[in-house]
């Protein structure tokens, strides 16, 4: 490894394993892409992060005006919020190097596996964030938006009709920005029409009774059974990247990959060094918060699982 890490420069072959690589250009890029790809980091509020976990005081809203009398004595709106906790967690992919990649620069392999990395971050997060259950089935972030609408109460149970989409609209604390579900609800919204006989899906826009839809993506194995979601997302979600945080990509020939199988003739687990490869582990820091579970709806039961 040369004292300089150039990743224009320096090849995969002449990285010892076990090293780990960071470098501003590749974070640049892969948080570039992870927020377009991530649907709750595009639909949420970025938060400033001087610390891996910080206590937060939510924007809340002010109290309402009120009439007063001649001479009365004129109050001061109060400010209602909510405090809440942002905490960063690792998100972590690992993805095996064939021979060929050995030849490559840094610089042109990241640009070759950097869409699949993000992808798999960008599924892993949004299952944990909309459902509390990813690839590895654990609620790492403590709150998730199908729990916080049920907590709240927010549930409008029914077909998927017009009325039940109109009264779904009408249960979130305050007005909603976005709707989001899932493929396998779209046949069913297709067919939504409202009192005048007009389908309420405009799938060349992409909204719905005029609020933007969107589609979640999830990540291999997780199920769907949500239903249509309802929410302020600007103010129901918050995340934040720690102030210095990178993107670490670490190489190994070490490690026994049990979640990628051998074909034949070989079976089991891939053991790296056995078999004379190599493997890249991506880990990255973010956080995720949900200060107001009034901020979210849903209508239940799914149509069209």
């Amino acid at each position: 490894m040369v004292q300089t890490f150039n990743p224009d420069h320096v090849m995969l072959s002449q990285t010892a394993t076990g090293e780990e690589i960071t470098n501003a250009g590749f974070t640049q890029e892969f948080l570039s892409q992870l927020l377009t790809q991530s649907l709750a980091l595009q639909l949420g509020t970025n938060v400033p992060m001087t610390s891996r976990m910080q206590r937060m005081s939510g924007a809340g809203e002010l109290s309402n005006a009120y009439f007063v009398g001649e001479g009365e004595k004129i109050g001061t709106a109060k400010v209602e919020s909510q405090d809440y906790i942002l905490e960063a967690r690792k998100l972590a992919v690992i993805l095996p190097v064939t021979e060929e990649f050995l030849t490559y620069t840094w610089s042109r392999y990241f640009q070759e596996v950097v869409p699949v990395v993000v992808d798999k971050f960008a599924k892993e997060l949004d299952g944990q964030i909309f459902l509390g259950t990813g690839g590895g089935g654990t609620n790492v972030f403590g709150n998730n938006i199908v729990q916080a609408a049920t907590d709240a109460g927010n549930i409008v149970s029914g077909d998927l009709d017009f009325n039940n989409l109109i009264e779904l609209e009408a249960t979130t604390a305050t007005d909603p920005t976005d709707l989001v579900g899932h493929r396998s609800l779209n046949v069913g919204l297709r067919g939504v029409v409202d009192g005048a006989g007009q389908y309420v899906f405009d799938r060349s826009t992409r909204t719905i009774d005029g609020l933007p839809y969107h589609d979640l993506k999830l990540s291999q194995g997780v199920q769907y059974d949500a239903g249509l979601i309802a929410g302020d997302f600007k103010n129901g979600i918050r995340y934040g990247v720690p102030n210095g945080n990178q993107l670490r990509i670490k190489l190994s020939d070490e490690a026994t990959l049990s979640k990628v199988q051998n074909t034949n003739p070989d079976s089991g687990d891939v053991h790296l060094f056995e078999q004379d490869m190599l493997a890249t582990r991506f880990i990255f820091e973010v956080a995720v918060a949900i200060p107001n579970n009034e901020s979210f709806a849903l209508l239940q039961p799914a149509v069209g699982v």
